[in-house]
């Protein structure tokens, strides 16, 4: 049966795109194969999509100093946390302690309260708040609120284009062997390596070239990047669990939570030497690489919080890792631009006018949404 250039163009329809972009996107990448495409999205200003990032401070500060048992005044590190009426406990303890009044950073105390004993604190130990009472007509208090953060980003064209002669349009068949369903797999892989590299290195950012504006997206690493991030520089030393563990820990500090570790195949070894020599897991030891991309996997790693999934991914540099709760990441399609009641992706007939062929060309236009970058993802860099 051969293939006409009306075939051609059925076989490149939007929905067939849309389908198979999903199928490589699930089957092909690391970080965007666990993140949401979600629904599409109107832009503001022809190019700009916005959020506001919600945040919830941490019930917890550590002291600054050591308190004995019978010490009435505890220092922490950030006293904005506490408040008249508080009852807390120190990390491993079974002491109950009453916040009678705050002064700055220095909590003035009742130690053993409710029929406890008071024990020693030591320098660093965690003061956690474990309930709040308030007197009868008291009026409001917003304990750890903060208020919205605006945020946005930009939407950027991606494209790509299949290109067939007269003389291939006419000799491809279906059968065994199909040129035609070969070059549109090749041509949306590559579309998905276009998107996982903007999702993980893009930035945020608009050029003019020729008199013409281009606008980019800004991906994970371009949010890691902004003022009050946890962006960590190791300082070349090599990876640890204490390492993680303290980066996990410093999201959990900032009321956040993460649920994946993203590495390269690098440190992708080394993380798997870490978890053999601490614990017993065969996890890493079962990745599959599918042309130098690698999918994710579950996860038992000890003593690293809620952390789940470990996904490799190429696009990261071979000294980074990279934690965060993927459900705050999403790519976001164009709404009223792209093809289709999904706004994933159109084609356009490409043709030149006499061109002895047929060409073809898939694009959208797309926007990362990455939220509360500030509390629920951090980056590890310099790892030696």
């Amino acid at each position: 049966m051969e293939i006409t250039s009306a075939q051609l163009a059925a076989a490149l329809n939007n929905e067939v795109i849309s389908e198979a972009f999903e199928i490589a996107r699930s089957n092909r990448t690391g970080i965007l194969s666990v993140i949401n495409v979600a629904g599409p999205i109107q832009a503001y200003d022809g190019y700009k999509m916005g959020w506001l990032d919600m945040r919830v401070d941490a019930t917890s500060s550590p002291a600054t100093a050591a308190a004995l048992a019978a010490a009435t005044t505890i220092s922490v590190v950030d006293g904005s946390k506490f408040r008249s009426g508080m009852l807390i406990s120190a990390a491993g303890s079974d002491e109950v302690i009453l916040v009678e009044s705050v002064s700055g950073n220095d909590l003035t105390v009742q130690r053993g309260f409710g029929g406890t004993t008071a024990a020693d604190i030591a320098d660093e130990d965690v003061l956690t708040i474990d309930s709040v009472a308030r007197e009868e007509n008291s009026t409001a208090a917003t304990d750890g609120i903060y208020q919205p953060e605006k945020v946005e980003n930009f939407f950027q064209t991606m494209d790509t284009a299949v290109e067939f002669s007269r003389r291939a349009l006419a000799t491809l068949q279906f059968g065994n062997t199909n040129e035609l369903a070969f070059q549109v797999q090749e041509r949306i892989r590559q579309l998905v390596i276009q998107m996982d590299r903007a999702l993980v290195r893009g930035r945020k950012a608009t050029a003019t070239l020729a008199g013409k504006e281009h606008t980019y997206t800004g991906g994970i690493r371009y949010f890691l990047d902004q003022a009050g991030a946890v962006n960590v520089d190791n300082s070349a030393a090599a990876l640890t669990l204490d390492a993680i563990n303290s980066l996990n820990a410093e999201i959990v500090t900032r009321g956040g939570m993460a649920n994946t570790i993203a590495v390269g195949i690098p440190l992708a070894r080394k993380l798997n030497a870490l978890v053999g020599a601490n614990y017993s897991s065969q996890r890493l030891s079962d990745w599959s690489n599918d042309e130098g991309a690698v999918n994710r996997l579950p996860t038992d790693l000890p003593l690293i919080g809620s952390v789940n999934q470990i996904v490799i991914d190429t696009n990261l540099n071979d000294d980074e890792l990279i934690i965060f709760d993927a459900g705050m990441i999403s790519v976001k399609p164009m709404a009223q631009n792209n093809a289709g009641e999904t706004g994933a992706w159109q084609t356009k007939d490409a043709t030149t006018p006499g061109q002895d062929g047929q060409k073809v060309r898939v694009l959208g236009d797309f926007a990362m949404e990455v939220r509360n970058s500030k509390t629920h993802m951090a980056r590890l860099r310099n790892i030696g």
